[in-house]
């Protein structure tokens, strides 16, 4: 859960954090640092109210969160001070939520699953997902993105606009997956990235013209720079539950880039796997086949160029690895449902 705040300029508690803190202390058969349901933590929620004399969010004691009732009216895009030793209180909502670890570490349960995170970890959970943070030391700061799920899906798959088998990787791992519906980054010291983190934040708690837009503008580059830097280090534990290693986002790219011309076999080579490692690896991170990929690929790709009129069909058949233009035509009308010239005259 989180609220808002002004960004601390050092570790020092404020009055509602000091507040828990102490009820921590007095209550520890509670193990208020563990997940937990609202309603067992109600009782503690109204209690640091009430001794800190500080009001704090209705939504603190909710378990589900509704994006039309969570977003002010005009804003997409919301940024939050996590609160330290705030009793993990566990919740869902049905939009994104970005934890972003600016100091110090933390415990993210999800799902009953445990996700240590550290300085520098950024971890993006999907809509209607159990979760809750648990942050009780003095120099842990946590900032939340939360965002409206049509924003973030424009913004974070609009960088991946031109890389469509990680697109479609992200989406299937973040909407699909029913074990590890997240996406979680180890950035390091990546000044970079947390300082439109810093940027936006500041930026959300100034009352100044065009704000909305300008907030998602921030969040936007800082979704590029986040993908830029570490797209390819992406921790898809689900991945790694299947055998996987850290080369399944390596394996997906050089597909992408390579999908007009490569075979099963020279992939498999390149990464140094059989052709059956290599085409069970493509399966589970994707739910389609190598060959199915590369359709897939092609045929969007066909889609893209079809748009520009001056361009002939038999040269996008060429350009995309078709020898014989009617076989092109043959695979596009039986994945789309009409010819590659009806396709144009449409769009």
């Amino acid at each position: 859960m989180v609220f808002r705040d002004a960004f601390p300029q050092q570790n020092q508690l404020n009055s509602l954090e000091h507040t828990f803190k102490l009820l921590h202390t007095q209550f520890p058969e509670r193990n208020l640092q563990l997940p937990h349901s609202s309603e067992y933590l109600s009782d503690i929620l109204k209690l640091a109210a009430q001794r800190s004399g500080r009001s704090f969010p209705n939504q603190l004691l909710e378990s589900r969160l509704e994006e039309d009732s969570f977003f002010r009216s005009g804003f997409d895009t919301e940024l939050y001070r996590h609160l330290r030793y705030l009793p993990a209180c566990l919740h869902s909502h049905s939009f994104l939520e970005v934890v972003c670890v600016v100091e110090g570490n933390c415990m993210n349960y999800i799902q009953e699953q445990e996700l240590h995170m550290h300085k520098g970890d950024i971890c993006i959970i999907a809509p209607e997902t159990t979760h809750a943070i648990s942050a009780f030391s003095d120099d842990c700061v946590i900032i939340n993105i939360v965002l409206r799920t049509s924003t973030f899906e424009k913004v974070f798959f609009g960088v991946l606009s031109e890389n469509d088998v990680l697109s479609d990787f992200f989406t299937r791992t973040l909407y699909h997956s029913k074990t590890h519906p997240y996406l979680f980054f180890r950035t390091g010291e990546d000044q970079e990235l947390f300082d439109y983190v810093l940027y936006a934040y500041r930026e959300f708690l100034r009352n100044r013209q065009y704000k909305e837009r300008f907030l998602n503008n921030i969040v936007g580059a800082f979704f590029i720079i986040l993908l830029r830097n570490h797209g390819s280090n992406v921790i898809v534990p689900e991945a790694d539950s299947h055998g996987h290693d850290e080369n399944v986002v390596f394996i997906l790219k050089y597909l992408q880039e390579n999908y007009t011309s490569v075979t099963l076999k020279e992939l498999a080579e390149f990464f140094n796997y059989s052709e059956r490692q290599i085409q069970r690896i493509i399966k589970n991170c994707t739910g389609m086949s190598f060959s199915q990929n590369i359709q897939k690929l092609k045929m969007r790709q066909a889609a893209r160029l079809l748009i520009n009129p001056d361009m002939p069909i038999s040269a996008i058949a060429e350009e995309l690895g078709y020898i014989d233009p009617g076989n092109f035509r043959h695979i596009f009308k039986k994945y789309y449902g009409m010819t590659p010239a009806e396709y144009r005259e449409q769009n």
